[in-house]
């Protein structure tokens, strides 16, 4: 079977196929797509990668955010890195407000997926909350994985203000990473207003979120130390919390499990303990009471999800809530809770002598708490409040939202019964007050009403007085007996409305009759309605009328002879009418004021005072105005008399105020003339001030005249140059409206010292300052800058014995930014000491700074040549080297914490009075919050050194300092007469202003040459008439604690008075505040010579034992005349300030013959050695004024024996003049002159032994002589 064929087939032979249609041509379709991604990639790349871009961006963000974001300025691009000021967000609970933030990123690194980010670094900010709905509990995360690495190397945040709470931490520091499936934050510093804090954290990103963390802090709680520690383990699902702070007296501790994400908030802990002594809650913030307490809490589950636990308060300093203290004096209870209630069992609390008495319970929706109160004196809550003990009762019960309050009260002579409730309607919440009866003795106040806490916050009360007396409920108020009705209404919110109506029925006020009524109505403002008839005694105050729109007029009347009855602060007397009309722009009035010895509360008071005015509103209308007032007093301001006065018509007038000033103790007198005029039905008054002249110290003149517009809408001045301290003024222009201030200027010239009458500054100036500014002020937030420069004088600064020194100046300038929200400077001062740079910011919080107000700013310091230094101290001092500094200053102006380091190189500190050199010092010190850590001082000396490192805390009750010292063959003194090189280690620590030096030091070589004489001193007790008394020793007040251990090692040699000698041994030296330093140890004499009785004696006993006061010592020496044949010599015991001192010798002999044996080298004979012995006393004085002189060993007179020479002849015994010196131990030259004969001779003597010598005699008589001696029995 065939197939039909089909119809081309059956027509004959084939024909060609018709062309296909060509497709369509899609390449302009390609083309447009590329071109829409080559604008679109052209308008990223001119977003992210140009300034304007993202300067666009920046713009745009008010609109895309619904007007909650705001950026005022951006440098930079997003891909490059950029930095914002003047960010602002604005929420309906949260306002955001942020000076500076800068990002350095690497864009590249996102190919990568890694997100790396160099610096992130904020300014100032502050966030202020407003009450916010409860959101319902977020269950946990179910993954915290990020989808690329992040390393975020550096954060800076300069400040951060939390409000209301007023919560401020300042120069945070940290680092944040996510790699390995970890979240880690490195916070290096944190600083708050009571110390640093140091914190790592690390959290995985997958159930169930293991996390470590540990938080370090130390500071100052109340001038007192303090450390704390926290210390986070487990995961998020379960995490165990361990909490300690310790300090002087306060002790903290906190441990608790806690379960954050569990869904009922009894079952987000497993157990909390705290335990708290010794704090003060302000001292922790500033908005807090002030008290000192000890509290405990203890809770932990009962089963299921239900808790109990207990507290338990105690405050060691209550006091009045008007002083900012805590009344509450003890507090204990317990409380159990599950989901459905919670219960308060037996809550007591103590106030002052009362107690209250607390039970109750608290369910999910409502609450039912009853408070008990018995003896409780309302002076304890509330210093100024009534002088009574109340008891009573007390209820909140019903919903949560809005529960019932009532109480029920009662004192001495005070009640209370009142009752207040919340009702919820189609206007909103609304607070109803259904009673409030207020009995005072036989007076009572009853007042009833509603208040809406919601839209317009409406209002309505209604309130009676009868008999009520204000004495009785304040004290300084004045007694009476009110009788009157009150009723008002209105609203809160803007625009402000009321309506109040006051009628007073017979009544009496300072043993006075009061009454009359008065009757108010205002709408914003305008004040619709007034009517007010008032009358004390004489005393009448009369109001009619209406004031704010056009044809509104308002009649006032007071007539007053005795204001005394007004109560304590009030007196004198005033008089007078006034008609006010037109509107508060353009307002007209007619008046007429007189007062006399007013005195008014508030430190206001005036001795006469009279006031006529007469404005109207007629172009050509009198324009008229006088004011006299004599003794007028307003704080610290007074004008002993004042004039102003103001005549012409309202279009052209001319004023002029006269007065005689006295501020802030320094009197003026003030010129001021000035002409112009108020446009019709307007209050913007625009002339010309003619002038203006206040003489004094300091003073200012007006140059020329100065054109001016002022009014509620504007103040404008125009150009104008002034002249002052001793300079000029020149101002631009200055003008106000709508909020906003903008003026520029310059100064030249200007003197400080013209200000020392006002301004007291703790040195000594002439400087002379050039500045301008060029301000725009909106609102709280200025845009401009202002700047000072030095351009003359300089700064006197103490130095030794009162003499002033010159800093030297060189230049000096200030520059101050203000850029919105911060107030940003730079600094540069270069002297002939020092040369200072700085930069750094601070919130400007509209002009509010203070102690409190947060820090950012880094700082330069270089000292090129600390030579220069010399001149401020002794001249005896000489210094060396230079010192710089890089810091970083953060945190309140108050209490400022620093970072940055110190360097010192070839520093040199010299005393040429004592001998003692440092050189070749070198310092490496850093600042570390309060702190300043000395890393390393080292310098050089001799063949040794000496290093010191150690930190000083600058704490606000005195600095704390720990200083270790090592010393390494350290040449303390190093001159001919005074060597000595040390070697040990010492401690130096101050600690609550007690200083102690503590360690050990060794002399490895030493020698203490005293001075040979000097001229005689007056005892201490002598008083010399007109000279004046020396101040005693600063370091005879220290409160000074010491032990030191003294070794003089082995090769320690002292010469001087008589002495010398090599010592040796150990001495511990200690000392106490208010006691005289003592010592216990020894001091042995190695070996040595003492010259004493003109001889020179070798010591073959010596030691020196401390066992007391380090002034007084024991003595144990015993010292003979060298080769003594008996061995003659003294020997000396008992203290130095009781010394026994008796002559020794090797054999039994006569005191008299041990003298002769010491003094002559022989024994006595006769009364001729009794004669040598009275010239030997002759030549011991004369030896010891040599010994001070120190030219001979040997000086005086000498008794010679007869003796026969080698030729037979016979020399005669004389007296003979002797001068010597001992060239060594054993050798001798001298000199030796006859007194009575002519003789003389150079004599040479050897000591070859103990019993024989020679002597060689070349002069006169030249002889040479043997000598051997034998002694016996």
């Amino acid at each position: 079977m065939q197939d039909a064929p089909l119809p081309d087939q059956a027509a004959g032979p084939q024909a060609s196929p018709p062309p296909l249609p060509k497709p369509p041509r899609r390449r302009w379709g390609r083309l447009l797509c590329l071109l829409v991604l080559l604008v679109l990639g052209a308008v990223l790349g001119w977003l992210g990668g140009s300034t304007q871009g993202l300067a666009w961006l920046c713009q745009q963000l008010p609109a895309l955010s619904n007007q909650q974001l705001s950026i005022a300025r951006s440098e930079g691009s997003l891909w490059s890195g950029f930095t914002l000021h003047d960010i602002r967000w604005r929420a309906r609970y949260q306002d955001v407000d942020i000076d500076r933030l800068q990002l350095q990123w690497q864009a590249s690194d996102m190919w990568q997926r890694r997100l790396q980010v160099q610096l992130l670094d904020i300014g100032h900010v502050r966030v202020n909350s407003r009450p916010a709905p409860a959101t319902p509990a977020a269950g946990a995360p179910v993954s915290l994985s990020l989808p690329l690495d992040v390393r975020v190397e550096q954060v800076k945040l300069a400040s951060l203000t939390l409000l209301p709470a007023d919560v401020r931490l300042y120069g945070l520091q940290a680092s944040y990473a996510y790699q390995n499936q970890q979240h880690q934050l490195q916070l290096a510093q944190l600083q708050t207003p009571w110390g640093s804090t140091s914190a790592r954290l690390s959290i995985a990103d997958s159930t169930p979120f293991a996390t470590q963390g540990q938080l370090r802090a130390q500071g100052e709680l109340e001038q007192i130390p303090v450390q704390a520690g926290l210390k986070l383990a487990g995961n998020l699902l379960a995490l165990q919390v361990d909490a300690t702070g310790s300090g002087k007296g306060m002790l903290a501790e906190a441990h608790g499990l806690l379960r954050p994400f569990a869904f009922n908030p009894y079952n987000r802990f497993g157990r909390l303990d705290i335990r708290v002594g010794g704090i003060n809650p302000q001292a922790l913030l500033p908005s807090w009471p002030k008290a000192r307490l000890g509290f405990a809490v203890h809770a932990e589950p009962e089963g299921g999800a239900r808790i109990k636990g207990g507290l338990s308060l105690l405050n060691s300093q209550p006091g009045p809530v008007s002083a900012s203290q805590l009344p509450l004096s003890l507090l204990v209870g317990e409380f159990r809770a599950d989901d459905k209630m919670l219960h308060l069992d037996k809550l007591m609390a103590q106030l002052g002598a009362g107690q209250l008495n607390l039970t109750g319970k608290v369910e999910p929706g409502s609450l039912d708490i009853v408070a008990l109160l018995h003896n409780i004196s309302l002076k304890t809550l509330y210093a100024t409040a009534p002088d009574d003990t109340i008891k009573g009762t007390a209820r909140v019960a019903g919903p949560l939202a809005g529960p019932d309050i009532r109480a029920s009260l009662y004192g001495k002579s005070l009640q209370l019964e009142t009752a207040l409730a919340f009702e919820q309607d189609g206007a909103g919440k609304t607070l109803l007050l259904r009673q409030l009866d207020l009995t005072a003795g036989a007076g009572k106040m009853s007042v009833t009403g509603k208040l809406g806490l919601e839209g317009k916050q409406l209002y309505q009360l209604e309130g009676k007085l009868l008999k009520a007396d204000p004495a009785r409920l304040k004290p300084g108020l004045p007694s009476g007996e009110l009788n009157a009705a009150i009723k008002a209404s209105g609203q809160l919110a803007q625009p402000l409305a009321g309506k109040i109506a006051l009628q007073f029925a017979p009544s009496r006020l300072s043993g006075a009759p009061l009454g009359g009524q008065l009757t108010a109505d205002w709408q914003g403002q305008r004040l619709r309605q007034l009517l007010a008839d008032l009358s004390l005694a004489s005393n009448r105050l009369q109001a009619s009328g209406a004031y704010g729109v056009a044809g509104d007029k308002l009649k006032l009347l007071i007539d007053a002879p005795n204001l005394a009855l007004l109560g304590p602060g009030f007196s004198g007397n005033i008089k007078g009418q006034a008609l006010l009309a037109g509107t508060p722009n353009a307002p007209l009035l007619t008046t007429s004021l007189r007062a006399d010895r007013l005195h008014l509360p508030g430190n206001l008071s005036v001795q006469t005072l009279s006031l006529d005015g007469d404005i109207q509103a007629a172009a050509g209308s009198p324009f008229r105005l006088q004011l006299v007032a004599d003794r007028l007093q307003a704080g610290s301001f007074s004008a002993e008399q004042l004039r102003a006065q103001g005549n012409g018509t309202r279009t052209r007038h001319h004023l002029q105020l006269d007065g005689r000033l006295r501020l802030a103790g320094q009197a003026y007198q003030l010129q001021l003339a000035a002409s112009g005029g108020l446009p019709a039905n307007s209050s913007q008054w625009q002339g010309v001030l003619e002038r203006l002249e206040l003489s004094g110290r300091p003073g200012l003149s007006l140059q020329s005249p100065l054109a001016l517009e002022a009014g509620p809408a504007r103040v404008r001045l125009g150009a104008a140059r002034v002249n002052m301290l001793g300079g000029s003024v020149s101002l631009t222009d200055l003008d106000s409206s709508n909020g906003v201030l903008s003026t520029r200027g310059h100064a030249e010239g200007l003197h400080l010292a013209e200000l020392a009458g006002v301004l007291q500054l703790p040195v000594e100036q002439n400087l002379v300052l050039d500045g301008g500014w060029a301000l725009n002020l909106n609102g709280k937030q200025p845009q401009g800058q202002l700047w000072l420069k030095r351009v003359a004088g300089d700064i006197r600064l103490p130095a030794e014995a009162g003499r002033p020194a010159p800093l030297g100046l060189k230049s000096a300038q200030l520059n101050l930014r203000f850029d919105g929200g911060s107030l940003r400077f730079d600094t540069a001062i270069d002297s002939q000491y020092a040369q200072l740079a700085g930069k750094g910011s601070l919130p400007w919080n509209g002009g509010n700074i203070d102690a409190r107000t947060p820090l950012s700013a880094t700082a330069t310091v270089l000292l090129p040549s600390l030579a220069s230094l010399a001149q401020l101290s002794s001249p005896a001092l000489e210094l060396g080297g230079q010192l710089s500094a890089n810091l970083a200053l953060t945190g309140p102006l108050g209490q400022l914490q620093g970072q940055g380091s110190i360097q010192g190189s070839k520093l040199l500190l010299a005393d040429h009075r004592t001998g003692i050199r440092l050189g070749d010092g070198v310092l490496q010190a850093h600042l570390n919050g309060r702190s300043l850590v000395l890393d390393r001082l080292r310098f050089a000396s001799g063949q040794g050194d000496v290093v010191a490192t150690g930190s000083l805390d600058l704490r606000e009750a005195g600095p704390d300092a720990v200083v270790r010292v090592a010393l390494n063959k350290f040449s303390v003194f190093d001159k001919p007469s005074r060597k000595l090189v040390v070697s040990g280690n010492a401690e130096l620590s101050m600690v609550e202003h007690k200083i102690a030096l503590t360690g050990r030091i060794r002399a490895d070589q030493g020698r203490i040459d005293l001075p040979k004489g000097g001229a005689p001193t007056l005892s201490d007790d002598v008083v010399v008439k007109g000279r004046s008394v020396a101040e005693p020793s600063a370091f005879a007040s220290l409160p000074l604690t010491v032990a030191l251990d003294l070794d003089l090692g082995d090769r320690f040699r002292f010469v001087g008075q008589g002495l010398d000698v090599e010592l040796t041994g150990v001495v511990k030296v200690s000392a106490s505040p208010g006691q005289p330093p003592g010592a216990r140890g020894q001091v042995r004499v190695v070996k040595g010579r003492y010259k004493a009785y003109g001889q020179e004696l070798d010591i073959e006993q010596g030691i020196i034992s401390f066992v007391g006061p380090l002034d007084n010592p024991v003595l144990n020496v015993v010292a003979k005349r060298h080769l003594s044949p008996v061995g003659a010599g003294v020997e000396v015991s008992g203290s130095v300030s009781a010394p026994r001192i008796r002559l020794v010798a090797d054999e039994s002999m006569s005191e008299k013959d041990k003298l002769a044996w010491l003094v002559l080298g022989h024994a006595a004979s006769g009364d001729r050695d009794d004669s040598a012995l009275a010239a030997s006393a002759g030549m011991m004085l004369a030896g010891s004024i040599n010994d001070q002189v120190g030219l001979f060993d040997e000086l005086g007179l000498a008794s010679r024996k007869e003796r026969t020479l080698a030729n037979g002849t016979v020399s005669p015994a004389e007296q003979v003049v002797t001068v010597g010196r001992q060239l060594t131990r054993e050798l001798y030259l001298g000199y030796e002159y006859g007194v009575t004969s002519a003789d003389q001779a150079v004599k040479l003597a050897y000591q070859l032994s103990k019993g024989w010598s020679m002597v060689l005699r070349a002069g006169t008589n030249t002889s040479v002589e043997s000598r051997y001696t034998l002694r016996f029995d």
